[in-house]
């Protein structure tokens, strides 16, 4: 009986000997899937970029080394139509990529599997709400951000110099799709509010009051004045030109939407949140994953937020019991660096501790034109083409109802450590080219609020005074946070919104609190990207310190951050116990 289960054993032995080789793949499949997938996010990569002139002009300074050597100008298409492609466009590569075998690709191709298999089977979580995007508002909305989309449009030859005039008399017939996919809200009872419609309006009239002296003439002039290797009849010629296009597209289109709008007026039915709509609260919780990358539940992000506040105002309580002088410090905080590029001087040396290095790259300051002051935010930065990264642009808006003494956490918060360093450096990995195009809001905004925060102590303040700067805005932001939730998912009225900020601010002011009000009205989920995303990487953080005890670093836990780069914190964490395993 022995022998015979020897015998058995030996042959099962051998059997599997004789199988092994038979499964391992060769190290020439191996290469050949791993260039499949190169092919599929190359393929995946150009297609995107080349959809729109604005994305394959800000994304690539050269296009013909990636293998782009024609295209048409276009500012892409809007609609339902659109939409349902993209939806099983998305289907078709994510079949594609279930394909790939998994196991044999390099850490970072895994790591753009991972993300790409979300991205992909979030846009199908979609199909049935098509009409619930919105692509205008007072802030984000595509006629806010186009023109100055179309100021920083950049020439690198002439040739971008022509595209650049032929976008121009793309816009109207642009706008009129967005116009129909209003119609077509609208009809489906899901048009916006009478007030957001009017700011809109508002807005528009703003920017085609000026005509000769519009933003997109000026800017051109001064551009094309400067360009290299144009002759001085190629240099007017090319004014005329833009200034036609201006003239008889552009600002015609912006006077269509206003009186589009203005016809559509009356039609919406919602003066409220998104779950006043049909599939308002699923449209909402489609939203908060995509602009934060958590894939916590509402429930989840509600209880998170009310701990966030709770814990933040305990904290400031401690410090005021322990250190009095510190609260009427913080109330009378001053910053000695009030020039932007003194400031960002400044925080290019204070970051060195604590941050990974980088290499010098340059920035302008840049400020917003008056014309558009009222509708944008107080700063932004403008992300560089990924093979010309060393060219950065902040934008500084100047509009009164700002408050630019704080312009030093601004600044980190757009330029270092924000959202020029974490561009930057990611940049200078030399990732896939399909990562530099994929969009997370959670990540990106998350990371520069934290840094932003975190900003305080590089100020120069007293450590007590730069922890109640922390705690207070982190409170805040959690507060913002919680009142979007509650507006967008739970329902809150006016009446609900003014009642939970005075119990938690004492804000009585009705002007303010309708403005809030109606701003997480006009952009859903917006404050969440910011403030879940900051939550998230102090997850992270917490995470890593409480695994790796004393052999955590601040400065390494940053490096992991940003050589991950932008994705959905859920992978984030799941590479981070990679990386914590190598690290013990």
């Amino acid at each position: 009986m022995k022998n015979a289960k020897k015998r058995y054993l030996l042959c099962l032995l051998f059997i599997l000997l004789v199988m092994i080789p038979s499964c391992r793949k060769s190290t020439e499949d191996v290469l050949n899937t791993r260039e499949v997938f190169n092919q599929l996010t190359n393929e995946l990569f150009l297609k995107e970029v080349k959809s729109d002139s604005i994305s394959l002009n800000y994304t690539l300074a050269n296009p013909e080394n990636y293998g782009i050597h024609e295209y048409t100008p276009t500012l892409g298409n809007y609609g339902i139509d659109s939409t349902i492609e993209g939806l099983a466009s998305s289907e078709n590569y994510l079949e594609r990529l279930k394909e790939i075998d998994y196991d044999v690709l390099t850490s970072e191709q895994k790591l753009t599997y991972d993300i790409l298999e979300y991205l992909f089977i979030q846009d199908n979580s979609l199909d049935n709400m098509l009409l619930y995007p919105e692509s205008l508002s007072p802030t984000l909305g595509i006629q806010s951000q186009l023109p100055v989309l179309l100021a920083e449009y950049k020439f690198y030859d002439k040739e971008d110099i022509d595209d650049y005039i032929e976008l121009l008399y793309c816009t109207y017939d642009y706008f009129k799709e967005i116009i129909n996919y209003e119609q077509a809200k609208s009809k489906d009872g899901l048009f916006m509010s009478d007030y957001i419609a009017d700011e809109i309006i508002e807005q528009c009239n703003a920017f085609t009051k000026k005509k000769d002296n519009n933003l997109l003439i000026s800017v051109f002039n001064e551009k094309i004045s400067t360009f290299s290797g144009l002759t001085k009849e190629e240099i007017k010629t090319y004014k005329t030109q833009n200034k036609k296009a201006v003239l008889e597209n552009v600002i015609p289109a912006y006077n269509l939407l206003a009186s589009s709008l203005t016809k559509l007026k009356g039609t919406g039915v919602n003066d409220g949140g998104l779950c006043n709509f049909p599939k308002g609260k699923s449209y909402y919780e489609y939203l908060v994953k995509a602009q934060t990358g958590s894939s916590k539940t509402i429930a989840e992000l509600i209880e998170l937020l009310d701990n966030t506040m709770n814990n933040n105002i305990n904290e400031i309580q401690k410090i005021a019991s322990s250190n009095p002088d510190a609260i009427n410090k913080m109330l009378q905080v001053t910053y000695d660096l009030q020039d932007p590029n003194e400031i960002l001087d400044y925080l290019k040396e204070a970051i060195k501790e604590d941050y990974p290095p980088l290499s010098d790259v340059n920035y302008t300051v840049k400020y917003v034109d008056d014309s558009l002051e009222e509708y944008l935010s107080p700063a932004f930065y403008l992300t560089p083409a990924l093979d010309d990264y060393k060219e950065n642009s902040i934008y500084i808006n100047q509009s009164p109802k700002y408050d630019m003494s704080s312009i030093f956490t601004t600044l980190a918060h757009e330029g270092y450590p924000g959202h020029l360093y974490q561009c930057v450096y990611f940049n200078q990995q030399s990732p896939d080219p399909i990562r530099s195009i994929l969009n997370f809001g959670g990540y990106s905004e998350g990371w520069a609020t934290y840094v932003e925060l975190e900003s305080y102590y590089l100020a120069g303040f007293e450590k007590d005074v730069a922890a109640l700067l922390e705690k207070n805005n982190a409170a805040i932001l959690a507060l913002y946070a919680r009142v979007d939730i509650g507006v967008n998912y739970e329902g809150w009225t006016f009446d609900d919104t003014s009642s939970y900020l005075k119990e938690q601010l004492n804000l009585t002011d009705k002007e303010t609190i309708r403005n809030f009000y109606y701003a997480v009205i006009e952009d859903p989920a917006n404050y969440l990207k910011y403030t879940i995303g900051y939550l998230e990487f102090l997850e992270l953080r917490d995470k890593a310190q409480t695994a790796l005890k004393d052999d955590f670093k601040l400065k390494d836990f940053h490096e992991f951050i940003l050589n991950t780069g932008p994705a959905p914190f859920e992978i984030i964490s799941k590479r981070l116990d990679i990386y914590m395993d190598g690290k013990s």
